[in-house]
């Protein structure tokens, strides 16, 4: 039978479909994926972070939850070489038992702080547009500290049981990312299901509504926004990749372990559907994972003040490249 976790590859007991059902493809793909990724996503949030805290002065709320953002893909991009080693070696954990359950732990902590800090960014800008006179009460710089501790505090707390994650012997390998056995399963399809509706079907559907409420009245063409494109190209582009995120990162990995939890319940003998089934939670966890190297285009198009401080950076190098060119050639 088929033995799911939440978020990584499933595991075939031993049972007789294992010797027939292979998923040792799963080791190429696992590899070149997060080589991608943390060669992006490090240099990228590195970057990011570089600017926020280097560049900008000024810290407005916006910027507490993007910087907040980035420190969080950036932990998780620093883990990654340790599972590019663990799939390079076929599947075969050499870090140690209590290293395994932080990288488990890193993954949902990544992925949730994630979730509510687009959030957090989503409900901001809906306030700024629609009620612009509020937003320096309810979204004043030390409130957007607390609601981030908040955020930290409540995922952290939340996906603490992953800590609990142990390596383990089997077929002359130490297993990471894996079940030890099926006890686990009722134990995941809770967390699954807390998951699914508190981290994220709560938060999509809060994004959707602040967005419903942010597009119709741009359609109004108010006032407030009216003469002022740049602005409303900050929101337009928050808007886009924001979704896009939501839709590619994080919707299909959810809806594919939900199903896949349920398929665990039932034992399957068709090997064609368990390798279906297998490959697809390949490749959802390799898309909730890339979500790393998207945020960072939302602190350049939807951040007016990264943005320049980064064009400024830019042009300051350059000028200085140009006089250095001058001087050799004189």
């Amino acid at each position: 039978m088929l033995v799911p976790t939440m978020g990584f590859h499933p595991v075939l007991t031993n049972s007789s479909s294992y010797q027939q059902c292979s998923h040792d493809y799963k080791f190429p793909i696992y590899t070149g994926a997060y080589l991608f990724i943390f060669l992006l996503g490090f240099s990228f949030n590195a970057s990011s972070l570089y600017v926020f805290l280097c560049l900008i002065p000024r810290r407005t709320p916006n910027n507490i939850f993007m910087i907040n953002l980035a420190v969080s893909d950036l932990f998780f991009t620093l883990t990654l070489p340790l599972r590019i080693i663990y799939y390079l070696r076929q599947g075969d954990w050499i870090f140690g038992s209590p290293l395994c359950g932080i990288l488990i732990y890193t993954f949902y902590l990544n992925m949730y702080t994630s979730i509510l800090f687009l959030t957090a960014l989503s409900v901001s800008r809906y306030v700024a547009v629609l009620h612009p006179m509020r937003i320096r009460v309810l979204f004043s710089f030390r409130r957007s500290v607390v609601i981030s501790v908040v955020i930290w505090l409540v995922v952290g707390l939340a996906t603490s049981p992953f800590l609990l994650a142990k390596s383990f012997w089997r077929d002359g390998k130490v297993r990471c990312f894996e079940p030890r056995d099926e006890s686990s399963l009722t134990r995941i399809l809770i967390m699954n299901y807390s998951g699914l509706i508190v981290g994220f079907a709560i938060p999509f559907f809060t994004i959707v509504i602040c967005y419903a409420c942010i597009i119709r009245h741009l359609k109004r063409g108010s006032q407030d926004l009216k003469g002022c494109q740049p602005r409303r190209d900050r929101v337009i582009a928050l808007i886009v990749i924001v979704l896009c995120v939501f839709f590619f990162c994080f919707l299909p990995y959810h809806i594919q372990r939900t199903v896949h939890l349920h398929f665990a319940t039932r034992r399957r003998d068709d090997c064609s559907i368990t390798l279906l089934m297998q490959k697809m939670v390949v490749l959802t966890i390799c898309m909730a994972s890339t979500n790393s190297c998207f945020n960072p285009l939302l602190y350049y198009f939807a951040g007016s003040s990264f943005r320049s401080a980064l064009r400024s950076k830019v042009r300051h190098n350059n000028t200085g490249s140009s006089w250095k060119g001058h001087g050799i050639q004189t």
